[in-house]
This record gives C-alpha cells, sequence and structure tokens, in this order.
C-alpha cells in the first residue's frame, strides 16, 4: 500500500475515531447523570407522585405506570425494558398503564396534565389500596434493561411488593434536557 494511502487511511480513523469519543463524551455530559440530583427531596417527589396517582381517572390497582417523556431521547433506550415490564406486570395481576403516550405494549393511556415535574422515564407501582411500592427509574445505569432493572423483583406477584415505598433514585441514568439546561 502506497505511502500516501497510508496516511489518508490514518487521518480518516483519527477523525472517525475523535468524531465517536466527542459524541460519547457530549452524550454522557447532557444525558446521563444521577437522578437524585434532579430530586432534592426524596420525600416530597413521592408525596407528588402519589397526588398524581390519585387524581387520575381510570387508574385500577395493582398498577405498573409508565411515564416516558415524548421528544427524549431517553425514552428510546427505556421503550424496550418498559415492555417486558410490562408483560411480566400484566402476567403477575397488575393492571398496566401509560401517562401521556399510547406505545403498543404498554398498557392503557391516560392523560396527564402538568408533568413537567417528572422530566425522565419514570415507573410507578403501586399496591392493590392505591399507595406507592416504588416510584423512580427503571433501571441503573444508560442501558435500561431487566440486567440492571430497579423494579422487575416487585414484579413477581402483589405479594412481592415492598411493605414500605421504595423510592429509585439513587442511580445513574439517562435524564431528558429540559429547555433551560444548557
Amino acid at each position: 500500500m502506497p505511502l500516501r494511502q497510508i496516511i489518508l487511511l490514518t487521518m480518516v480513523l483519527v477523525v472517525l475515531l475523535t468524531s465517536a469519543v466527542s459524541a460519547s463524551y457530549w452524550f454522557q455530559h447532557n444525558y446521563i447523570g444521577w437522578l437524585v440530583n434532579d430530586v432534592p427531596d426524596a420525600v416530597r417527589y413521592r408525596q407528588q407522585w402519589q397526588q398524581t396517582l390519585d387524581g387520575l381517572d381510570g387508574l385500577k390497582h395493582p398498577a405498573v405506570i409508565h411515564y416516558l417523556p415524548n421528544g427524549c431521547l431517553c425514552r428510546m433506550l427505556t421503550l424496550k425494558h418498559a415492555q417486558q415490564i410490562s408483560d411480566k406486570a400484566g402476567q403477575s395481576g397488575f393492571q398496566v398503564f401509560q401517562l401521556n403516550s399510547s406505545d403498543a405494549g404498554l398498557g392503557d393511556s391516560l392523560t396527564l396534565a402538568g408533568s413537567s415535574a417528572f422530566l425522565s422515564p419514570q415507573i410507578a407501582i403501586t399496591r392493590p389500596d392505591g399507595r406507592i411500592a416504588y416510584v423512580g427509574a427503571y433501571s441503573d445505569g444508560i442501558r435500561c434493561n431487566t440486567g440492571n432493572s430497579m423494579v422487575d423483583s416487585f414484579l413477581d406477584s402483589v405479594q412481592s411488593l415492598p411493605g414500605q415505598t421504595v423510592v429509585g433514585l439513587d442511580v445513574q441514568t439517562c435524564r431528558c434536557r429540559t429547555s433551560t439546561e444548557e
């Protein structure tokens, strides 16, 4: 191979590698972070979710409630895991719902007004009496899947739900950007 082609190939590889590293850095800087940093008060967060769910018409318990914000890149990363959760929850006796979306396999659609307080994919799981058993992130890490799920163990049966509410915020996960972030 002539020296000119080797130099050209090397330059192309350097540009591609630099582009890949830059894209990865940009994505991590803009979309990956600790969810707990976005929610300074876990008790208030749980209460806000409980009030939101209490005000929804058509919600039946026990339930799995998906919130996957439209227009959020993280939605794509969470969707497959959300569908797996829906399948398992349905088989275990949970009602399955989705807020402000109509994705196949995510249960009945419910409309939630003023949902801007929930800025990333979130899931809530309720007990038969309507109280929240779990609320927070789907999983820990950027790859939202069953391998790092925060909720799969709760979905074996209604009896598998924790006695105390678990708020899953202490995770590093994909977060949606807001218009005020730079």
